[in-house]
């Protein structure tokens, strides 16, 4: 029974990395909104595990090596290829521009560099287990976090809303978009973490702030809200990063 209960937490994290590759494989076949849903699905299992593994005080080292795998695969390799994807789509409403059938080898370069996201994963997840100052906040945008800001702009291009799709329709806009995320996966700003120690008010005014906006912002739009909740846990990252330092945790 002690040994079930050991492996618990790492078949959740199992089934977090076959909802990335699921995602994957819907992304090949071009239905980014199933993708992004299963990248959803990746993070809420990414959010049990380690909460289940604290629980039933089953924390190990093997658990977290296969977390970060399973991490670089569902929001890295996942939501590098739905941004692979939009910018095919990109290109061939620019098809003016673009040798649709047979891409020159800039235009290669251009569309490859959605994957600098799996890479850029893995580099903040490499540096993330080596770094004992993560423990209790973080330095950089969270994996989940980038995967879920890639994610929402996917659904918001679902959205078709026609007033500001052909903008993230734009190529110049999705590869800046991409490295911006890559930067923001490895720069040095403090992000405050979400797991709660006890659940005063005192303690955890900044969480339960940032919850109570989150949920207004996707009653408001719905699953592109998304959207916006990254930005603001960014900025209230920063915020908390340059006036309250000393409470960063």
């Amino acid at each position: 029974m002690a040994t079930m209960k050991r492996h618990i937490p790492n078949f959740i994290t199992a089934l977090g990395l076959l909802s990335g590759c699921i995602s994957i494989a819907f992304s090949t076949g071009g239905d980014l909104r199933r993708a992004g849903i299963f990248i959803l699905i990746a993070a809420l299992f990414d959010f049990v595990d380690g909460w289940i593994a604290r629980m039933l005080n089953s924390v190990s080292e093997f658990g977290k090596q296969l977390d970060s795998l399973s991490d670089v695969i569902s929001f890295g390799v996942a939501p590098s290829f739905i941004l692979y994807k939009l910018m095919v789509f990109s290109r061939v409403e620019s098809s003016t521009h673009f040798n649709v059938a047979e891409p020159g080898l800039l235009q290669t370069i251009v569309l490859s560099s959605s994957f600098l996201v799996a890479i850029f994963a893995a580099l903040r997840l490499a540096r993330f287990n080596i770094d004992a100052s993560q423990k209790e906040s973080f330095r950089g945008l969270p994996t989940p976090g980038a995967a879920l800001l890639i994610v929402s702009l996917g659904f918001i291009i679902d959205q078709r809303n026609l007033s500001i799709e052909p903008v993230l329709l734009k190529l110049w806009f999705l590869t800046g978009f991409t490295l911006f995320v890559c930067w923001l996966m490895v720069s040095g700003i403090r992000m405050f973490s979400l797991k709660f120690k006890n659940y005063s008010l005192k303690d955890n005014v900044l969480r339960y702030l940032f919850l109570l906006l989150s949920g207004l912002l996707i009653v408001a739009f719905g699953i592109p809200g998304i959207f916006p909740v990254i930005l603001l846990y960014i900025l209230l990252s920063l915020v908390n990063s340059r006036f309250f330092s000393s409470s960063a945790g």
